[in-house]
């Protein structure tokens, strides 16, 4: 069901593109170039404008407030509970003790290591082979890092730290140690926000500045345009001056094009693609909006 409107991203974009090419061959040469130029320029400054500021903004407005939140979050976390819970749904059959997740966690060695020794010797049989297993154990770990962040990241900011605990990129067993001895709370933190929540935010900052960079840009040029030209009548404009004008269209119709799929990024990333309509797989069955939606995501 949440993809049968993918048809519709594609029917936005002929129709963007379309009346972009009608309104450029109607005001000519001069107006659309100058409009056509203004959304060129636009993205080149939106882009690179974007991600320069993007952690200089996140470090200033947002990150002491997510360290103060988590520092919060973090006081009195059963953490061994969280963990052993977690791996009980593994699929592994097994029910795990949480004495003994709290000994693996104040022991020196590998977590890793030790869960999956703990896990083969409670019904006395190997559970799965050590490549599996860690694949799963990755999947557990982003499940207990949920149940930590849930409640004060955002939605977006949460399947973020989640994705990359899946992906194995994390030393998340060590970070679980030091949860456990509570003496370094504000440490640990300061490394989920530095390293498993910072990208969504520096994301969402991202995708605002581009769009507010090129907004102004293409506005700015708007204004340019009409300037220019003064109180000149389209209906004089040469035949040759609409058919150019309507090329520089089709290129301006591109250019809002993927500003409008910036806005719709930003939408999916706020609200975690849950509404049906800005769905991510939908998106995915397009023919022509996906490849605007895929630049805008690479941002």
């Amino acid at each position: 069901m949440e993809t049968q409107f993918w048809w519709f991203y594609d029917v936005m974009a002929v129709a963007v593109v379309a009346l972009s090419l009608y309104i450029g061959g109607r005001k000519g040469i001069l107006k659309s170039a100058v409009t056509f130029v203004s959304c060129i320029l636009g993205i080149l400054l939106a882009v690179p404008m974007s991600s320069a500021v993007s952690e200089s903004i996140y470090k200033t407005t947002i990150r002491d407030s997510n360290i103060s939140k988590l520092d919060k979050s973090l006081i009195d976390v059963e953490i061994s509970s969280y963990l052993g819970n977690s791996l009980e749904n593994m699929g592994y059959n097994v029910i795990v003790n949480t004495e003994k997740i709290d000994e693996i966690l104040s022991s020196d060695k590998d977590v890793d290591e030790q869960l999956y020794k703990y896990l083969n010797n409670i019904n006395g049989k190997v559970v799965d082979n050590e490549v599996n297993f860690r694949t799963n154990l990755n999947e557990c770990y982003s499940v207990v890092m949920k149940k930590l962040i849930s409640e004060d990241m955002s939605k977006y900011a949460v399947a973020t730290a989640s994705r990359k605990i899946r992906d194995g990129g994390t030393d998340f067993g060590n970070l679980l140690k030091m949860i456990k001895t509570g003496e370094q709370r504000k440490e640990v933190a300061k490394i989920i926000s530095d390293d498993y929540v910072a990208d969504a935010y520096r994301n969402v900052i991202r995708l605002l500045v581009c769009l507010i960079v090129f907004v102004v840009v293409f506005i700015i040029g708007l204004l340019t345009a009409k300037s220019l030209t003064g109180g000149q009548r389209e209906s004089y404009e040469s035949t040759g001056s609409h058919i150019a004008g309507g090329v520089c269209g089709i290129f301006s119709g591109a250019g809002i094009l993927f500003m409008i799929a910036v806005i719709l990024r930003l939408y999916s990333v706020i609200g975690n693609n849950e509404m049906l309509f800005f769905s991510n797989k939908a998106i995915d069955k397009t023919f022509i909006f996906r490849y605007a939606y895929n630049i805008a995501s690479n941002l």
